[in-house]
């Protein structure tokens, strides 16, 4: 499989489970969202060796110069 494959294949079962849950669970959208954002939050706060982000210095250096201007 490709990574397209592997992605839609990965998706359709998200979907699956997702619905199977509400069914069983008779769980809101609402509830569901929430848990979704949790575990989208886990994946984008923990470290691992394939999704790491870096600040862009042109940024870091924006944010220094913000300070020296306004000091409140």
């Amino acid at each position: 499989m490709n990574n397209n494959e592997q992605t839609d294949a990965f998706l359709y079962e998200l979907q699956g489970i997702v619905n199977r849950f509400r069914t069983e669970f008779d769980l809101n959208h609402a509830t569901i969202i929430g848990c979704l954002e949790m575990v989208k939050l886990d994946y984008l706060v923990e470290p691992t060796d394939e999704v790491m982000f870096e600040a862009d210095d042109d940024l870091l250096e924006d944010d220094d110069n913000d300070d020296e201007r306004d000091p409140f």
